[in-house]
């Protein structure tokens, strides 16, 4: 890393990369990177955005209906005393984008974000930042959302809310108030399925998420290098991670499951060390489950050690750095057999399956190929008469068929043809860029 840069001094920063056909954005806290945010031209996010649906079917078995959100099947729980009909229009929020064969999972509760407040149009309780402790502020915010916010309108006031401007405060409640209302307007004069709001995407939901964090803008993998990301993803990615004292955790994730397994045979922590040790590893998983974008099930196989203070101390540490990091998890404690069992709510595809894929398909390994062939040639072919990417014949069709239109604009912005050339004696994630021989 390049010490003189000024973002490195900061605690928080996002790193942006606009490459042809995906944006990707890292996170880094503290020097390490803490979350990493795709979206690609294929793939856009739906997450966030507020849709006009159709409700499609109706399964009273599952407790849900099943929605066309327009680009994709979104399915929404059945809560009562709301009786859903097939064909009518619903507002709704996509929370999780599309998982596999899974629907994205919407809701009913709309949220719009503000820098300030966050308005909820169709709830009616209100909430203040747990960050705001000063009893007098409390107290003023509360009398704000008396005198401004609407009975039949819920709002979250961020930490970031200005006591010292409340004349600033009001009107910008009262934007998004009208906004609103404006959109409320267009949904009677609508047909679904209808974007009312579109998704912020990944750059918007890392600036929200992270909103102290400095932003540094880039294309072309250029600031990714710099940062030497591409290494801290392909770490990422890795089945193991090794800690200083030779301790490592092991992380096998499945359709159903995620195990992450802690080794500490080879540690050179001494027994007085232990709590130490096990606080350290809490730390990691913690980490590592944000970084990979592990949700769903997640099972701990914690060692077997004979105090049993050190387990529980391994417990509360894991707790109190979830929470202090903002990781929303569930851990419902130990099963009979010594596994800690988490749950976490699922936004999308974990890391690995967005970059690499499963055993039953692997698409997106040859997505995230190709995609990092066409950023080589961008960066690579400056002054090139005749561009030629020689590949397998899956890479060549995956750049043809997922890739077409990035293709077609990268040969606008060079000026020229390119060329693909089918090479049966590459694997599948080689690829060669040369000057084509007439």
């Amino acid at each position: 890393m390049l010490v003189e840069n000024p973002l490195l001094l900061a605690n928080e920063k996002i790193i942006i990369d606009r490459s042809p056909g995906e944006i990707r954005v890292a996170v880094i806290k503290n020097g390490r990177l803490a979350n990493l945010f795709i979206e690609r031209s294929n793939k856009p996010w739906l997450r966030g955005a507020v849709i006009l649906a159709r409700i499609t079917a109706i399964r009273k078995k599952l407790g849900a209906s099943f929605l066309d959100l327009g680009t994709a099947s979104g399915y929404i729980e059945n809560r009562k005393p709301a009786k859903p009909i097939e064909g009518a229009s619903i507002v709704v929020q996509v929370l999780a984008d599309p998982h596999r064969n899974k629907s994205a999972r919407v809701s009913s509760n709309i949220c719009v974000e503000g820098n300030y407040l966050n308005l909820y149009p169709t709830a009616e309780r209100s909430s203040i930042s747990r960050k705001i402790k000063s009893k007098k502020k409390r107290g003023l915010i509360k009398q704000f959302i008396a005198d401004n916010i609407p009975n039949n309108m819920g709002v979250h006031i961020k930490y970031s809310f200005d006591v010292s401007d409340l004349d600033l405060m009001k009107a910008t409640a009262f934007e998004q108030i009208a906004n609103w209302k404006n959109l409320s307007e267009k949904i009677l004069r609508s047909r679904p399925p209808l974007t009312l709001i579109p998704s912020l995407g990944a750059v918007g939901f890392a600036i929200t998420k992270y909103p102290e964090a400095k932003v540094c803008d880039g294309t072309n993998g250029e600031l990714f290098d710099q940062y030497d990301l591409e290494f801290e993803i392909s770490r990422a990615l890795d089945r193991k991670v090794l800690l200083d004292d030779g301790a490592q955790l092991v992380f096998d994730e499945a359709e159903a499951l995620t195990a992450i397994d802690i080794d500490v045979g080879s540690s050179r922590t001494p027994r007085s060390g232990l709590d130490s040790l096990v606080a350290h590893l809490a730390k990691e998983i913690i980490w590592q489950i944000r970084l990979r974008d592990i949700a769903g099930l997640i099972f701990v196989d914690f060692p077997r050690f004979r105090d049993s203070n050190i387990k529980e101390n391994f417990l509360k540490v894991l707790q109190a750095f979830a929470q202090c990091e903002g990781l929303s998890l569930i851990i419902h404690g130990w099963t009979r057999t010594g596994l800690l069992e988490i749950t976490r709510p699922r936004n999308g595809s974990s890391l690995k399956e967005l970059l690499v894929g499963t055993v039953e398909d692997d698409t997106p390994a040859l997505e995230t190929v190709a995609l990092t062939a066409l950023r080589c040639l961008l960066k690579e072919t400056a002054g090139v008469a005749y561009p030629e990417i020689v590949c397998s014949r899956s890479l060549k069709r995956t750049i043809n068929g997922n890739f077409e239109k990035v293709l077609r604009d990268i040969s606008r912005k060079l000026g020229s043809t390119i060329f693909l050339t089918e090479d049966g004696k590459m694997a599948k994630d080689e690829f060669l860029i040369r000057n084509r021989i007439k």
